[in-house]
């Protein structure tokens, strides 16, 4: 039995601070920064899922915090009774007026960090003050008397993938901090443009991993893999986010029939995402749940950047 869609993720704006090297949004940002929603729109699509079962909200973009009517619209989604969940880089969290606001009505947190210092986030987020931000956001997190769920999600490529110890020792810093997701870059947008020169192979995702996931488990910290194939993690596989998945539809800007901007909605009903099963993947038992390989991932590497089996 399938399990049921309650999560719901809403684009808000299409615009951001930092200017990330793999941008997965990169194509949306261009087409539709100049089309937030409206105070109108966050209202009735939030009444209307909420009437269909829906009770978790992800707010994303872009960077969610720059909507100037972000407080009233999480207001509003705990007013009726949503689980609500914040994608962030930081910048505006860092203020801690800002933070005083925000927080009380925020149950669940993700900041996009991709460098344990700042030489590599700055340079990979495309932004000087990227890192100071961030750190500052989650002292500011820290200090805040709610008990808040907070994520770290950092996309893998080739300039941090040996430097991922370290980003998990330094998140690990942070008390609140509980869940660290390694994303490998998603040929999207900008990750597309870059992927031939900044994706990494499974392989080098894989070698981090054990250090990985004794250093998070002295932390308390959960670790999971997202885009690589679970028979890629070797005997780390139950690290693969694929395993964890719930379904969700996605409400975002798109261009409609006659070219008119409005809202499109993207249902994710299991984990594939731009992603394929190989010839040998009905052989595995976690078939159903794995969401396969990257197809412009095997384009680029190939047999050889998969597992023996392939």
């Amino acid at each position: 039995m399938k399990e049921p869609v309650r999560r719901l993720e809403f684009h808000i704006l299409y615009q951001c601070t930092n200017s990330c090297v793999f941008c997965c949004e990169s194509e949306h940002m261009r087409n539709f920064g100049a089309y937030p929603a409206l105070p109108e729109d966050v209202s009735a699509i939030l009444k209307a899922k909420r009437r269909q079962g829906y009770d978790h909200v992800t707010f994303t973009g872009g960077e969610p915090t720059l909507y100037p009517g972000l407080l009233d619209a999480l207001r509003q989604a705990k007013h009726l009774g949503y689980k609500t969940f914040l994608i962030s880089n930081g910048a505006a969290l860092s203020i801690p007026e800002f933070c005083a606001r925000i927080l009380p009505f925020t149950d669940e947190l993700c900041f996009s960090v991709h460098g344990h210092n700042a030489a590599l986030h700055d340079k990979l987020a495309r932004n000087p003050r990227a890192f100071v931000r961030i750190k500052k956001a989650l002292e500011n997190v820290r200090s805040h008397p709610r008990r808040l769920f907070v994520m770290i999600n950092t996309v893998v490529n080739r300039l941090n993938v040996g430097h991922l110890p370290a980003l998990l020792r330094w998140a690990g810093r942070f008390d609140k901090v509980r869940h660290f997701l390694l994303s490998h870059m998603a040929p999207e947008g900008d990750g597309l443009r870059r992927f031939k020169n900044l994706a990494v192979r499974h392989k080098d995702i894989a070698k981090q991993l054990p250090a990985m996931a004794a250093a998070a488990k002295a932390k308390g910290i959960t670790l999971r893999v997202f885009g690589v194939p679970a028979c890629e993690l070797g005997e780390h596989w139950k690290l693969s986010n694929d395993l964890y998945f719930s379904p969700r539809v996605t409400v975002a800007r798109a261009f409609l029939k006659g070219g008119k901007v409005g809202w499109f909605e993207e249902p994710s009903l299991d984990a594939t995402r731009a992603r394929r099963h190989l010839p040998f993947c009905s052989r595995c038992g976690l078939h159903e749940k794995c969401g396969g390989v990257f197809r412009r991932y095997y384009r680029e590497f190939g047999k050889e950047g998969m597992h023996p089996l392939a």
